[in-house]
C-alpha cells in the first residue's frame, strides 16, 4: 500500500518509528497525536494509518498536520488510509513495513503519552541484553496462566501510584501488551511481522511473542510507563455499523473455529507451552547480577 500523504521535516536517521492504526477517533486524535509529538524524544517519525474512518478524523489531521510547527526530533509523518476496514493488525503491519526507524513503537489512537521521554525508559532494555523483541508500556503476563503485572484490563484507567509497581524495573514475563509496544525491527522482520492470516485484531501481539521464544528465543517483558486510554475511547468498542458488522462475524467465525479446531489461535501452542517464571530486573544505571543476566 502507498501512503495517502506524507510530510518530510528532516533527513536525519530515524530510531523510532511510532505506528498508529485509527477508526473514527474525531474527539481525541489530534490531542492524543499532539501528546506524542511532546512526549517521544530521540529522532521519530509517526506512521498513521485511518482505518476507513467515516467521521472528521481524516480532515481534523490533515488541518493539525497542515499548520504543524514540528517539533526537532520529528523527521516525518506519513499517513496512510484505507477503503475497507482492516482492522488492528493489517493496520499495524501496514506501518511495521513502512518503518525504517531501529525500533517501531505501536501506539493506539485512544491513548494520550503524558510522560516526557517515556521512550527513552521503555528502551532501556534492548539496550542491555541482546534477545529482547518487544517491552510493553501496558503491561505484561504469562501465555496461559493469570500471572502478570501492569495495566492489566480495565486496570488501564488506574495510574502507576496505585498500582505500586517500580518503574526503575523490567519485568520478564512470557508476553506483553502492544499499546504502548516498543518493537526490535530487524526483529520483527525476522519474524514477518503479525500474523494478518490468523489474528484480524486480538492475540496478534501475543502470537508475536509465542513464536519469537519458541523460534528464536527472543524474550518480551513491561517497564512501566505513565498514560492514559480511558476504557470509553477505545476504537474497538466503538465500531460503525459496518465495520462492526463485518468484525463481529469475524469474530464470531473464529471462535467456532477454534471449538472446532482447539489447535487455532493462540491455543495451537498450549499443548506443548513450558510456563516459566516471571523475571524482575533492574533498569538504567542499575547493574545486572550474573543471576539475572544468565537468566536471559
Amino acid at each position: 500500500m502507498n501512503p495517502y500523504k506524507q510530510y518530510k521535516y528532516t533527513q536525519e536517521p530515524i530510531t523510532y518509528s511510532v505506528v498508529m492504526p485509527v477508526y473514527n477517533q474525531e474527539s481525541i486524535l489530534v490531542p492524543n497525536v499532539q501528546s506524542v509529538l511532546d512526549c517521544t524524544q530521540g529522532s521519530f517519525e509517526l506512521i498513521v494509518i485511518l482505518d476507513y474512518c467515516f467521521d472528521n478524523s481524516e480532515r481534523n489531521l490533515l488541518t493539525f498536520v497542515e499548520s504543524l510547527k514540528p517539533p526537532p526530533t520529528l523527521v516525518q509523518i506519513t499517513i496512510f488510509k484505507t477503503e475497507y476496514p482492516l482492522f488492528e493488525t493489517k493496520c499495524d503491519n501496514i506501518g511495521f513495513r513502512f518503518a525504517t526507524g531501529t525500533y517501531c513503537l505501536e501506539i493506539q489512537a485512544d491513548m494520550k503519552m503524558v510522560e516526557p521521554g517515556y521512550n527513552l525508559h521503555l528502551v532501556k532494555p534492548f539496550l542491555q541484553y541482546d534477545n529482547i523483541i518487544a517491552v510493553s508500556g501496558r503491561c505484561a503476563h504469562n501465555m496461559f496462566t493469570g500471572e502478570g503485572i501492569g495495566k492489566l484490563g480495565a486496570a488501564v484507567e488506574r495510574p502507576l501510584a496505585e498500582l505500586g509497581i517500580s518503574k526503575n524495573s523490567f519485568y520478564v514475563f512470557e508476553t506483553c501488551n502492544r499499546g504502548p509496544l516498543l518493537l526490535d525491527r530487524s526483529k520483527l522482520a525476522e519474524l514477518q511481522f503479525l500474523d494478518e492470516e490468523n489474528y484480524f485484531l486480538d492475540d496478534s501481539d501475543h502470537d508475536l511473542m509465542a513464536r519469537a521464544y519458541l523460534t528464536k528465543g527472543y524474550l518480551c517483558g513491561y517497564v512501566p510507563i505513565e498514560f492514559e486510554s480511558p476504557l470509553q475511547h477505545g476504537s474497538v468498542r466503538n465500531r460503525n455499523p459496518y465495520s462492526f458488522c463485518k468484525g463481529f462475524q469475524i469474530n464470531h467465525n473464529e471462535k467456532m473455529r477454534r471449538r472446532a479446531q482447539p489447535t487455532q489461535g493462540l491455543r495451537k501452542y498450549e499443548a506443548t507451552w513450558i510456563s516459566r517464571q516471571p523475571l524482575v530486573l533492574p533498569l538504567a544505571n542499575t547493574v545486572a547480577t550474573d543471576r539475572d543476566a544468565s537468566l536471559l
